[in-house]
């Protein structure tokens, strides 16, 4: 069995243990929110039940999958990261090969199947502070190399590069949208699809940041002598610029002092 499926087979059994039901709706709602709630990593039930369909069908190693979600499934199931995971589960597997023939004739296995796979799984603190500082330089090097497919767009270069991948997206106004790849042009600037990227989305309501919902959790960059706010870090989905994170001087000069 692949790492990769390996890990998504390690995440589904836990997920249906927990929430008590084995069906794809159910599954994809229960890790969403744990996602959400537990990591601050939003992954959306559509596509989850994508990843389920894969793996039920035995693709999901063809599947696209950025390395932030592979390290928030593999710290789901107790490891510090899919680079973890995948050293520990290579080394399991270099000592299964290592046992002697002899002794697996003569020697009768001893299978438990009432061992929960809970007691197998690393205990790591409720806060996940110090995973996140790790994947903050992780998910940096994923946007900065969408960030340079939407240059090779314009060159004509990057149709070619992604007819292979499955999905793409476009911006379109405030948001990410996902396209088939083979329906993108020069044009579109389209990028490959990553489920971190996508959820970057541009605040059209400025008025409605303050203090409290905004330090920490808004960036923002100036765009022909404007400032706009965006709900995640990255690069500007149009100009490829880095976004900031929004300071209190930002907030108090282009939006508290602009409330009436």
């Amino acid at each position: 069995m692949s790492t990769k499926k390996d890990l998504f087979e390690k995440v589904f059994e836990k997920a249906k243990n927990e929430c008590g039901s084995s069906s794809k709706n159910a599954l994809s709602t229960y890790l969403n929110t744990i996602f959400i709630d537990d990591y601050n990593f939003p992954i959306s039930t559509k596509t989850i039940s994508r990843y389920y369909e894969a793996f039920e069908k035995n693709e999901i190693n063809d599947k696209n999958i950025s390395i932030d979600v592979l390290n928030i499934l593999a710290h789901y199931i107790g490891y510090e990261s899919f680079g973890d995971f995948n050293q520990k589960n290579q080394l399991i597997k270099s000592d299964e090969k290592e046992v002697n023939v002899e002794e697996i004739v003569s020697v009768k296995p001893i299978i438990d199947d009432n061992i929960p796979e809970e007691e197998s799984i690393i205990n790591l603190p409720s806060k996940k502070n110090n995973f996140f500082e790790k994947i903050k330089l992780q998910r940096n090097k994923v946007i900065a190399g969408s960030g340079i497919a939407t240059i090779l767009a314009s060159g004509g270069l990057f149709l070619n590069s992604i007819n292979q991948n499955s999905s793409c997206m476009i911006w379109k106004e405030n948001h990410y949208e996902e396209i088939e790849c083979e329906e993108t042009s020069p044009q579109m600037n389209a990028v490959p699809y990553n489920e971190t990227v996508f959820q970057l989305k541009k605040i059209t309501k400025p008025d409605t940041l303050n203090f409290e919902n905004a330090l920490d959790k808004v960036w923002y960059t100036k765009k022909n002598g404007e400032v706009e706010f965006y709900t995640n870090y990255g690069l500007h989905p149009e100009n490829g610029k880095t976004l900031k994170p929004v300071t209190k001087y930002i907030l108090t000069k282009y939006v508290l002092n602009n409330e009436q």
